[in-house]
């Protein structure tokens, strides 16, 4: 603890040397605001893109895992459990729809194994908790083996979940769609029944038509087929056989994908007396015909399980693995012809999952998967990329840090070719498996990143990105016992909202509420100003408004909300737009009364979370931690004597040090600065000046200079509003006039 007692600096008189900037009034229209979107930040090293050269690495297939260039990604948010551990999760697939929306699939096994359910939760688009998680099918009858079933985020904004219940009787295809908006999933829907059906993709066109392939069994062969819906709330076609394979045959593994121009081609493997070989059916985007079934390629080629993909340029991509290769072909734009089939790798032995190709915007296409090489001690995590300009692969690169396993991993692809992957390797204890995550931005790959802290056991997981902010999202099966896990999230954030900026412009701004309860964002504009922005009216003029800083490390800053009974709510932010008391928000609790000052100085723990202070009438000081999950931890006391102040406000970082300071007026008029230090508490107070006791409002509104240096807003008794610049090293230059009239307003935040 501390005491507010001693002072080093000298006396700064605040109204001297004034000189007038520009007059405002306070309720003028807006005509030039300017709104900025709140893009996800990115910090590079100075890196040349490898990706038109094909070099993303030197590092060889069998070569011990190199050092990963120093590059910055969005800042992941604290883990999140999906699930409780008292069952056993089993991750099936995650995707992101079109608007940032995230649907993950997973199964829940009784822990004494007697039943499991096939699940769905999702997270909206736009905030980071998760909605209720939702029960598609449960099942007593065969438990021991995993639930067949594929999830789509379609190009019209809709999700489509496809499963296969399995019964003594024989099995059946189901489905069930999320349309674009909605937040109820449609009653299940019954699309075929067989002996067995397996092996299901679905694919979506941009006209909302949704396709689901299958292998349907007709013993003692299998056959392909497809069905087909227009719109997510439309009704599925009969299946239709695609393939014409007679007895003798098996055709398995069936991928589906849609071209540029809505076309929509299948391909499977058939395996017949003389080995295995890929057939093809395609089907027009104006079409509910199929083409007869034919071969692939023209010349047989060593055919296995593949994974088929559209390019965002029309292109479709094929990847297989087949003698000791990875392989790899690609059908161009508007074509019907597969070109030659490429060796993107090869190695004594690959992982179970077939990487799926990762197109980028220029062509460029991405392959991540999982190999053994002779001399190793196991299974890795390597990559290639093949440049669009030259079709050459470049040198792999080892991205896991020690063998990963064969077990389950993720990657995905962003709108602007960052690629993210993650997989499970072990700790350095040796005694736990974890998830981790790399991002490849500008043609390099990050170190990786744990996310999972478990102590025993494994981490598999995978990870899905999409909407509007390119935004990952990871999820991993974490154990809570021998026999238990959990299904754990995490996912990044645009990076913290900028102190006190309330429309996403990068500036600080004031709050201001009127006597009738209008509570007006103030925009800052960069040259000092504060411009009127969005307002919404019915606020109470008895509670106290706090602005706390980005609560939900959503991107946007929140208010706090103290009503007159002492109830505290947490109203969440949204760029541009206004704070109304029907709002978003969450309740915090009551008996915050019991305090007379509250603010927020921004991150006072080191964590770059705001934290929140709170004084009692008796001068006692609490400071209360932010969580990271949008409440504050327990309060912990941090000073006494505070009394002697008359005004207390979080001011932002006002010495660039990175950490949240405090401005303390007493009755005199004397302004003092306690520099926060990272760890909970303050520096001993330096004096600013007399003859603040002139102003009946201070507010530290953060950077409206646009100078990147926290600035404080005063009004005086007359309604004129003052800036002081802040000069970044703790202390405020000459103040200017910014307007008068400003007694229009209650209060000032």
């Amino acid at each position: 603890m501390f005491q507010p007692r001693s002072e080093h600096s000298p006396e700064a008189i605040p109204n001297r040397h004034e000189r007038q900037h520009s007059r405002l009034d306070p309720v003028a229209e807006n005509r030039h605001g300017r709104r900025s979107t709140l893009l996800r930040r990115v910090f590079t090293t100075a890196l040349t893109s490898a990706l038109a050269l094909g070099a993303l690495g030197t590092t060889g297939a069998g070569a011990s895992p190199g050092p990963h260039p120093a590059i910055e990604t969005d800042q992941w948010g604290a883990p999140y459990a999906l699930t409780d551990g008292t069952t056993i999760q089993t991750l099936i697939d995650t995707r992101t729809a079109k608007d940032g929306t995230v649907v993950v699939l997973w199964s829940r096994l009784a822990a004494d194994r007697s039943q499991r359910d096939l699940l769905v939760a999702v997270r909206p688009a736009g905030i980071t908790k998760w909605g209720p998680v939702r029960t598609l099918a449960s099942s007593t009858y065969d438990t021991s083996s995993p639930v067949d079933a594929h999830l789509l985020a379609a190009p019209d904004g809709s999700v489509t979940v496809a499963w296969v219940d399995v019964a003594a009787a024989g099995s059946v295809l189901r489905t069930s769609a999320l349309p674009a908006g909605a937040t109820s999933w449609s009653a299940p829907v019954q699309i075929a029944t067989a002996d067995r059906i397996q092996d299901i993709q679905l694919a979506g066109t941009p006209s909302g038509r949704t396709v689901v392939v299958w292998a349907h069994s007709v013993d003692p062969q299998y056959e392909v087929y497809a069905a087909e819906r227009t719109g997510a709330g439309g009704a599925w076609s009969a299946p239709a056989r695609l393939d014409d394979t007679g007895g003798g045959a098996q055709d398995a593994y069936p991928q589906v994908a849609v071209a540029a121009d809505g076309s929509v081609s299948v391909v499977w493997t058939e395996y017949g007396a003389t080995g295995a070989a890929f057939e093809s059916a395609e089907q027009a985007a104006s079409s509910a015909t199929w083409s007869a079934p034919h071969d692939t390629f023209p010349t047989p080629v060593p055919a296995a399980e593949a994974r088929l993909a559209a390019g965002p340029g029309g292109a479709l991509a094929m990847t297989w693995l087949a003698n000791g290769a990875l392989n790899y072909a690609q059908r161009p734009a508007a074509s019907s012809t597969w070109g030659p089939v490429e060796s993107a790798a090869s190695t004594d032995s690959f992982g179970d999952a077939v990487p799926a190709p990762l197109t980028g915007p220029d062509g460029a296409v991405t392959l991540v998967w999982s190999d053994y090489q002779s001399g190793t001690d196991g299974f890795y995590i390597r990559t290639s990329t093949r440049a669009a300009a030259t079709g050459t692969w470049s040198p792999v690169q080892t991205l896991s840090t020690q063998y990963a396993g064969m077990t389950p991993f993720g990657a995905d692809i962003t709108a602007d070719g960052t690629v993210h992957a993650g997989w499970s390797q072990p700790a350095d204890d040796g005694n736990s498996d974890r998830f981790v995550v790399a991002t490849r931005m500008a043609g390099a790959w990050s170190t990786p990143k744990e996310l999972s802290a478990n102590t025993t056991g494994y981490a598999r997981g995978g990870i899905s990105v999409g909407g509007p902010d390119n935004r990952p999202t990871a999820l991993w099966e974490d154990p809570t016992g021998t026999s238990t896990s959990r299904l754990m999230t995490a996912t990044t954030a645009p990076g913290p909202a900028t102190w006190r900026d309330y429309n996403g412009d990068g500036r600080g701004d004031l709050l201001a509420l009127t006597p009738g309860g209008t509570l007006t964002i103030r925009t800052g504009n960069g040259s000092g100003d504060v411009t009127p922005g969005p307002s919404a009216p019915g606020w109470p003029t008895t509670s106290r408004y706090v602005p706390a800083g980005d609560l939900t490390n959503d991107g946007n800053n929140e208010l706090l909300v103290r009503d007159a009974s002492g109830q505290l709510t947490r109203y969440d932010g949204a760029a541009n737009k206004a704070f109304a008391p029907g709002g978003p928000h969450l309740a915090l609790g009551a008996g915050w009364n019991a305090y007379d000052q509250l603010t927020v100085p921004g991150d006072l723990t080191g964590d770059s979370r705001p934290d929140l202070l709170a004084r009692t009438p008796s001068g006692d000081l609490y400071m209360y931690a932010d969580n990271g999950a949008g409440r504050f931890k327990d309060p912990v006391k941090i000073g006494f004597g505070w009394g002697i102040y008359n005004t207390v406000i979080g001011a932002g970082d006002l010495n660039g040090d990175g950490f949240g300071d405090l401005l303390a007026r007493d009755t005199s008029g004397v302004l003092w600065r306690y520099d926060g230090n990272g760890k909970g508490t303050f520096g001993d107070r330096v004096r600013l000046g007399a003859g603040w006791g002139i102003y009946n409002a201070l507010a530290g509104v953060g950077d409206i200079t646009g100078d990147g240096k926290a600035d404080l807003v005063a009004r005086d008794t007359d309604g004129v509003l003052w800036r002081y610049p802040g000069n970044g090293s703790g202390a405020y230059t000459d103040r200017v006039r910014i307007g008068g009239g400003w007694q229009t307003y209650q209060s000032l935040y």
